[in-house]
C-alpha cells in the first residue's frame, strides 16, 4: 500500500453494522508499514510473543484495525490511542465516540465490527481439533445446547464453535468477555441464531440483540453480536 490518503468510508447509519474480514496471509506485505503505525504499547506487546506467527497476528490485527478506522474518521492511521476496559476490550477517546468496533483473530482470519452503537462484540474461532472438547461441552453450554449437538465428531466441534463464537461476542460487546458464566447465556437457532437467555450487567438492560453468524472460509466460524435491533452490511474484504 502506498502513502497516498486512504479513501474514505462512510459511518455505519444508527441501525446498521460494518463487518470486515482480513485474511492474514495476503495482508503479510503489510506488515512493516503497519508496524509503524502502532503505539509504543502496541509494539511492546508485539514484542512480548515468542513465535513470530503470534507476533505478526498482532501487528496485522492492529494495524487492520487502524487502516479502517482511519477510512472512517479521516485521521491517519498511527493518530488513534485506545482505552481498554477492565476485561481488555478496546474503545476510542471520546473525541471518536460516534463510532464503536470491536475484533477478533483466530488462524488465518481477523473479524472487524463497526456501531454506532457501544454494545458491539464479534469473535472468529479455527476449527481445529480440541483436546479437551467435551470438557469444554459441559463448563460452556447449558443443558439445551448440549442436547442439540450432534454425535459425529466433526459436525459436534462446528456445533460448539458456533455456540462459543456467539456467546464470546456477546460477552465481549458487554464488556466482560470470559468472566461471565456461559452457562448463563443460552443460544437458540430457529433457524437464525438468536439469545433466548443474555448477559446481564449492572444498571444495563438490553432487550434485542442482533446476532450474525458466518463463515470466512470452510475451517473457520466467526459471530457478531450488537445491542439492539441492527442491518448487517454484507460482510466486506480488508484489502490494503
Amino acid at each position: 500500500m502506498n502513502d497516498c490518503p486512504l479513501s474514505a468510508i462512510a459511518l455505519p447509519n444508527p441501525q446498521e453494522t460494518h463487518l470486515w474480514q482480513l485474511y492474514l496471509p495476503a495482508a503479510k506485505r503489510n506488515r512493516d508499514q503497519w508496524f509503524t503505525w502502532l503505539s509504543e504499547d502496541e509494539r511492546d506487546r508485539a514484542q512480548r510473543f515468542f513465535r513470530d506467527v503470534d507476533r505478526d497476528r498482532f501487528v496485522l490485527s492492529r494495524g487492520g484495525l487502524r487502516y479502517l478506522l482511519a477510512r472512517y474518521l479521516g485521521d491517519s492511521p498511527q493518530s488513534f490511542t485506545f482505552s481498554y476496559s477492565a476485561y481488555g476490550k478496546p474503545s476510542l477517546p471520546h473525541a471518536y465516540r460516534r463510532i464503536h468496533f470491536n475484533l477478533a483473530h483466530s488462524g488465518a482470519w481477523v473479524v472487524y465490527g463497526f456501531s454506532l452503537c457501544q454494545w458491539i462484540g464479534v469473535d472468529v474461532e479455527e476449527k481445529v481439533e480440541r483436546t479437551y472438547l467435551e470438557s469444554l461441552i459441559q463448563r460452556c453450554l447449558t443443558t439445551q445446547e448440549k442436547i442439540s449437538l450432534e454425535e459425529s465428531k466433526s459436525t459436534r466441534l462446528t456445533g460448539f464453535l458456533k455456540y462459543w463464537t456467539i456467546k464470546e461476542a456477546h460477552l465481549k460487546a458487554l464488556g466482560l468477555g470470559l468472566s461471565y458464566p456461559m452457562t448463563e447465556v443460552q443460544v437458540e437457532f430457529q433457524p437464525e441464531p438468536y439469545l433466548a437467555i443474555a448477559g446481564q450487567i449492572a444498571d444495563e438492560t438490553i432487550q434485542t440483540w442482533t446476532i450474525k453468524l458466518w463463515y470466512p472460509d470452510a475451517n473457520s466460524v466467526a459471530a457478531s453480536c450488537v445491542g439492539g435491533t441492527s442491518r448487517t452490511s454484507a460482510i466486506r474484504s480488508v484489502i490494503a
